[in-house]
């Protein structure tokens, strides 16, 4: 009996092959007759799943997205079980610290997408944004925090989520460059939130 063949799984691992090329070398070296031979399979088997290099690349950002969601979930996750505002901002912000060599590897995919959108001049309508979640989660734990009297009231819980959310962002470049060690990064992450879970005053 043939072996059923996983398409959602194949197309997974032409995404991965995908990864490793742009993480190593950036988007403008991803090709389908590139990806086809990092993946170890025709061009024509990579084809039959995208058509265009276009389709493809909008696979591999949803997968991109998928994979870091689902890392930082299982964090986020473990802190929510505390109930703690403070401990669970934490963890949305440093959730996307690359430590480990996969981490690493999906950050600088992340960053391979956005240096092609710097030179656009947006981003392509078909990527589903990640900073607005971040915002929006850290914003409405802020509020509740206020709510308990733990963040000040004067404070802007939406300016403070931009703020929180930019600031875990340029982190994660300052990792990649070993400007910072995620250790190192993390000790700011707590300090800047130092200044925001006061008690009220």
């Amino acid at each position: 009996m043939p072996k059923r063949v996983d398409h959602q799984e194949r197309r997974r691992g032409i995404a991965e092959a995908l990864f490793r090329i742009a993480a190593a070398q950036g988007l403008q070296a991803v090709t389908l007759r590139a990806v086809a031979a990092e993946a170890g399979i025709s061009m024509n088997l990579v084809q039959y799943y995208f058509p265009t290099k276009e389709e493809m690349l909008r696979f591999a950002w949803r997968r991109m997205v998928e994979l870091t969601a689902e890392n930082a979930g299982k964090t986020v996750g473990e802190a929510m079980k505390t109930e703690d505002e403070r401990t669970i901002v934490r963890a949305y912000l440093t959730a996307v610290l690359p430590e480990g060599e996969r981490d690493r590897r999906l950050a600088a995919v992340q960053i391979a997408y956005f240096a092609v959108d710097v030179t656009r001049g947006s981003q392509d309508p078909d990527q589903e944004p990640l900073l607005p979640h971040l915002v929006n989660a850290v914003a409405d734990l802020l509020r509740k925090a206020q709510e308990k009297g733990d963040v000040p009231a004067r404070l802007d819980p939406r300016l403070e989520a931009d703020s929180l959310a930019t600031m875990s962002a340029g982190l994660v470049t300052a990792i990649m460059v070993d400007a910072y060690t995620a250790e190192r990064a993390a000790e700011i992450v707590d300090y800047r939130l130092d200044g925001v879970f006061t008690g009220g005053r």
